[in-house]
């Protein structure tokens, strides 16, 4: 292994060969048949925009166990059988095993790395919450309609139920769409990012839709490219968050910020299907600010 290789830099900027634009955890395009609700397509930057994505929230009946592996120590990640992707690849590369074992399996480590939480099997719950350490639970069901988001474990425990047709996102007044966006194209916008902004609210910003999507099925091969649509999607994101209200995207071409207003989320407590005995008091809702947010899209689909 040459020096120079040994110098390079952790984070360097990558895609996601697809169709659409995906940096991991820098910038992705969320494209209408991969969305959970409503069908506008639209940007997202962050660390959790540009990974993977799988079946849609609203396709599923089931929940996933998240964690931030870093905040954890390192005698409690041993025990869980949590390897971190940043150390495993580290490791293959300093003891050559690289090129033994192909590059798809580094490819998948870099993809890794760039993860904020990673999903837990029984046993790693198990432990955690042996030790006193708090993780995410979080699902829905298309039967039911319900998104939940719990922390269990750990100090303050808290459990979140609700449904976005029970609770739909009311429209503030003077708030509405700029003069260049259909009411009709603000409205799919809001639905789809309700389970994003949600999940957001009720988990202190640490479980994401994209996240949750990602850490469903991450055993996975995918194709990297380190070229110029990447660079260019890190100089596009790098301008959007600086609050450009219109940028150039690789792949797609412009796209145009929206805001989109705050509102208020009731969250049941307590599971609404859960029986309630004679004696016990009645479930109870609390109220959740929901923060405004922009939004990004592309001006193609205006037309």
């Amino acid at each position: 292994m040459t020096k120079r290789h040994r110098e390079e830099p952790v984070i360097r900027p990558f895609r996601l060969v697809e169709t659409r634009l995906a940096v991991p955890g820098v910038i992705g395009m969320r494209e209408a048949r991969r969305l959970s609700f409503g069908k506008m397509p639209h940007v997202l930057i962050g660390p959790d925009a540009g990974f993977p994505e799988f079946q849609p929230l609203d396709e599923w009946k089931n929940e996933v166990a998240l964690v931030d592996a870093r905040a954890l120590p390192l005698e409690v990640r041993k025990e869980a059988g949590i390897k971190d992707p940043a150390e495993e690849h580290a490791r293959l590369v300093e003891m050559e095993w690289a090129y033994y074992m192909g590059e798809g399996k580094l490819e998948d480590l870099r993809i890794l790395e760039r993860a904020r939480l990673t999903p837990l099997d029984e046993k790693a719950r198990g432990v955690l919450t042996a030790h006193g350490h708090a993780y995410w639970l979080a699902g829905y069901s298309r039967h039911s309609s319900m998104l939940w988001v719990h922390l269990i474990g750990g100090a303050a425990p808290r459990q979140a139920w609700t449904s976005i047709w029970s609770t739909p996102p009311p429209q503030p007044l003077g708030e509405g769409p700029p003069a260049w966006l259909s009411p009709e194209a603000y409205s799919e916008l809001r639905l789809a990012r309700w389970a994003d902004r949600v999940l957001r609210a009720l988990s202190d910003g640490m479980v994401t839709e994209t996240g949750l999507l990602f850490a469903r099925v991450r055993e996975a091969i995918w194709d990297l490219a380190e070229d110029d649509l990447a660079r260019a999607g890190m100089e596009a994101a790098a301008h959007m968050a600086a609050g450009a209200d219109e940028v150039v995207l690789p792949l797609h071409g412009p796209a145009r910020r929206v805001r989109l207003p705050p509102f208020i989320l009731s969250a049941h407590e307590r599971s609404p299907f859960e029986r309630e005995e004679p004696s016990s008091e009645p479930t109870r809702l609390r109220e959740v600010h929901v923060p405004a947010e922009d939004a990004w899209i592309l001006t193609k689909d205006l037309r």
